[in-house]
């Protein structure tokens, strides 16, 4: 059995499907457009859609199209069950999203079938008695249990289809109500094998009745009981079909003095919106009782009488809209009329048609053009006589496509006028602008019979225009942007660096003492001057790269780059361009500039903050001697103002409950025994989420909040490695990272000593990790410290070895358990012979100092095996686990063993 949904949104088209396939044992769903369906799918998932096309709210194609897009959804088979589009069109349609299957309106039962079973998979269909067989086809897979066969469309339901069909044939063709009724009541009593049956119609109040008849009853005596609470008026509050025995209770409420009633079946008549009355049918005592299967075909009777008299409704509707549009057709043929009565202007109109400074073109209903005025001769080039009988197509230009003619005749023929501007071209070939209102002529009897277009050049007013918005917007005297344009394109050229993630560079020009220039050779020559430097800067810019002038010695570059080494190159560039001789008025003058460089993102994200960088750059440049470059230095305010606000945020996290500790395993690389952990110190930020201990970490050893947050490590390590102990799993000690600042600062001794007591952890199972710097610094206080923690039973280890300066005194000074291999020898250890090399030598090195190893950051099983054959024994990695909170360590501890 399949689950089959079925979209459409009239109620008669979806109750005549689910009646076909109501006598499968398939399951059925229903919705009245793609928006409802596309929900329905997700909540039910069918296996089958049979969609109509043209839905409101979303139509078939649409839904079919975010269907295939969901990959959850994309699978799902479709047929498309439609008569909307011309069958080549919905093919077309049904091909460019998927569907193989597409069913025309009406289609034959078998035909349905035989559709659904394909797209099932199943040889045969899976229905019951007056099920039509489907048509048989290779399935395409096997899904779906196959049912047995069964014959073919038996005679009873035959005979039922094909008097709904001529039901709905007669019903669509009735234009009165008494006639719908008489034919839906023949219909009905014959399909449904009723003895009495009656049919209420509702006015549009859905109140009052419009319309009462009925077969083998007294429609009288049914009419007081019409509506209200008794039988039949309460169908009307119904909202499924309500199928009654003999003896039923309900059956009393029906009116006194109608027959006998052994079987009953009575429903509303209604759409989704609408309710429009009520029906019900009996049978008498020596018939057999109405079944399911009679209830559905009720319904399906029902839905359609429903659209037939929805229908019927609007027709009366058209109907007198028809009679208004009537009256308003005589209203113009008479007005018409009185045009053609003033034929004496005729004479007027032809003055001015050769007068006016329009060009008017007018053509037949064709489009050949018929006349034109002088008007048109002058602007276009062509004579009269050239064009008459061509069609207006000889003016095209070719800067307009085809669907900008299209829309202009959509408009013509839906509007009868259509307006615009438009590019023709002259005789000569020159194209040129210009303004056109097109017309639609018809005569009284609304028949087309011309096209006439009056136009005016636009080119000279275009060309002002053209040079107003170039003048706005660019230097007068060197043409380039001004700074109202470099500013747009600053932006846009913002924008697009946004998206792609690149990067760009602002060089910021002064031409260095052009005041001397003025005044000793004139202003004249100053202009000269700066002319010359605008074509130079040019001639050194890409064809992506913007030049503009923004005051009166200042240009400005705008340059993508990838690098810095970009930026220095085109600077040098345009810095020897600018010093070369420039022969101003007989004279040779050689001028310097100075260049201020700011970069997008680095120095600011808004227009205004990378020329003020820039700005700041130049200033610092001219103040070092000129004619040179310097690039603007806002890194570290910008780090330092980041890092005031992480600062603040991280005093929070201490006092908030922000910080956590992870745990690592630390894992025997034979057999998978967990002998140890590290705790990692996490941040989730209540502002920020989760945030990086590479960010946090620095920020805390330089503000130094390393001091407090390193003493919570401590004790929480501590406190949480007791709690497992007591709480009986097994015992394994704990690393803790120890910061450089922390020995500083000379506390650690003391801190452990604290965490150790308050806890009651033996100090054999906490392991204090320090890097390399420690030993950089004050070795002395360092090596005391060191020698303290070893004295209370604390084990001690090298993390990242190799990483740092890695001398080997330090081995020996210190008293170490254990070296850790770091992550960045393991990560390239099987394909990187110096990394192999490094980690084999740290290796052997410990075997002979008698130090333990561990290897951090094993990802992979072949990094696992290369270090087993060099002698590491512990490993520890995401290969094994990713760092876990406290209760998924837990779990780990209560296993006992890692299995790779």
């Amino acid at each position: 059995m399949a689950t089959i949904l079925i979209v459409d949104d009239r109620p008669s088209n979806r109750a005549y499907l689910m009646a076909l396939l109501g006598f499968t044992e398939h399951r059925l769903l229903e919705a009245e457009d793609g928006a409802a369906a596309l929900s329905l799918v997700r909540a039910e998932r069918p296996d089958l859609i049979i969609t109509d096309i043209l839905m409101p709210t979303m139509d078939g194609y649409e839904f079919v199209q975010r269907l295939r897009a969901d990959r959850a959804l994309a699978a799902t088979r479709v047929i498309f069950y439609s008569a909307v589009y011309a069958e080549r069109e919905t093919i077309a349609m049904a091909r460019s999203c998927g569907v193989h299957t597409v069913l025309s309106k009406p289609s034959d039962p078998q035909d349905i079938m035989a559709a659904v079973d394909t797209e099932l998979g199943l040889s045969s269909a899976a229905a019951p008695r007056d099920a039509p067989a489907a048509a048989r086809s290779d399935p395409r897979d096997n899904q779906f249990p196959h049912a047995p066969d069964l014959p073919t469309l038996d005679s009873r339901l035959g005979t039922r289809l094909a008097g709904l069909e001529a039901m709905c044939l007669h019903l669509v063709n009735e234009r009165q109500v008494d006639g719908l009724v008489d034919v839906f009541l023949e219909a009905a009593a014959g399909i449904l094998d009723a003895d009495q049956l009656a049919l209420c119609l509702l006015e549009n109040d859905e109140r009052t009745v419009s319309h009462l008849n009925a077969r083998g009853l007294d429609p009288a005596l049914l009419l007081p009981y019409a509506t209200g609470t008794r039988l039949p008026g309460a169908l009307l509050l119904a909202t499924d079909p309500m199928r009654l025995g003999e003896g039923d209770p309900l059956l009393g409420t029906l009116p006194p003095g109608l027959p006998r009633c052994a079987s009953f079946l009575g429903l509303p008549v209604r759409c989704l919106r609408n309710l429009y009355g009520w029906l019900y049918l009996v049978r008498a005592p020596s018939a057999a009782p109405f079944s399911a299967e009679d209830e559905r075909w009720a319904s399906v009777l029902a839905a359609h009488l429903a659209v037939a008299y929805e229908n019927l409704n609007l027709y009366g509707v058209v109907q007198r809209h028809a009679a208004q549009l009537q009256l308003e057709a005589t209203a113009r043929a008479q007005s018409d009329a009185a045009l053609r009565e003033s034929e004496h202007r005729l004479g007027l109109s032809r003055q001015v048609f050769d007068s006016t400074q329009e060009s008017i073109m007018m053509t037949d209903a064709s489009a050949n053009i018929v006349a034109v005025n002088p008007a048109f001769e002058q602007i276009t080039g062509w004579r009269e006589a050239e064009v008459i009988g061509l069609n207006p197509r000889v003016l095209r230009s070719g800067r307009h496509d085809a669907c900008f003619y299209s829309a202009m005749w959509d408009g013509l023929e839906r509007d009868g006028q259509w307006r615009g501007e438009i590019w023709n071209r002259r005789k000569n070939g020159e194209v040129y602008p210009e303004r056109t209102s097109i017309s639609a002529v018809r005569d009284a009897e609304g028949k087309l019979t011309a096209y006439v277009s009056v136009s005016t050049d636009l080119s000279a007013l275009k060309a002002a225009h053209n040079q107003l918005d170039f003048l706005s917007n660019h230097d007068a005297l060197t043409l380039l942007p001004n700074r109202s344009l470099f500013h747009d394109r600053l932006q846009q050229s913002i924008a697009a660096a946004r998206r792609d993630g690149s990067q760009l560079a602002l060089l910021l020009v002064n031409v260095d003492r052009l005041s001397r220039i003025n005044d000793s050779l004139g202003h004249a020559a100053g202009d000269a001057l700066l002319r010359e430097v605008a074509l130079r800067a040019g001639a050194v810019a890409a064809s992506t790269d913007t030049v503009a002038r923004l005051s009166g010695d200042e240009f400005v570059l705008l340059t993508s780059c990838e690098d810095t080494e970009d930026i220095i190159l085109k600077a040098q560039r345009l810095i020897e361009a600018i010093a070369q001789p420039h022969s101003v008025g007989g004279h040779d003058v050689v001028v310097t500039g100075s260049i201020g460089i700011s970069v997008f993102p680095r120095d600011g994200i808004l227009p205004g903050d990378l020329l003020r960088a820039a700005d700041a750059a130049l200033a610092h440049q001219k103040d070092a001697g000129r004619n040179g470059f310097r690039f603007f230095k806002g890194e570290m305010n910008d780090q330092a103002m980041r890092w005031l606000a992480l600062e603040t945020r991280l005093r929070r996290a201490i006092g908030q409950a922000e910080l956590a500790l992870h745990f690592q395993p630390q894992v025997a690389r034979e057999g998978g025994r967990v002998l140890g952990m590290e705790a990692l110190l996490r941040w989730h930020s209540s502002e920020l989420g989760r945030v990086s201990p590479a960010d946090f970490i620095p920020l805390a050893e330089d503000t130094g909040l390393i001091l407090p947050i390193g003493d919570w490590v401590i004790r929480q390590a501590c406190l949480q490695n007791k709690a497992w102990q007591d709480a009986g799993l097994p015992c394994v000690p704990v690393a803790v990272n120890v910061s450089a600042h922390q020995f500083k600062a000379g506390t650690v001794p003391s801190v452990v000593r604290a965490a150790l007591l308050e806890s009651g952890l033996d100090a054999c199972w906490l392991e204090v990790e320090l890097t390399e710097s420690v030993m950089m610094g004050d070795t002395t206080a360092a090596e005391a410290q060191l020698a303290e923690l070893r004295a209370m039973g604390v084990s001690l280890s090298l993390d990242d070895f190799g990483t740092g300066y890695s001398s080997l005194g330090y081995l020996s000074r210190f008293s170490l358990d254990k070296l850790k291999i770091d992550q960045a020898f393991v990560r390239n250890i099987t394909t990187d012979p110096r990394s192999a090399a490094i980690a084999q030598a740290t290796i052997a090195l410990a075997e002979g100092l008698s130090l333990k190893v561990v290897a951090e950051g094993v990802e992979t099983l072949a990094q696992r095996d290369f270090l087993g054959k060099i002698g590491c024994e512990v490993l520890q990695g995401y290969l094994y686990s990713m760092p876990l909170p406290a209760r998924e360590m837990e779990a780990l501890l209560l296993a006992g063993r890692v299995i790779v």
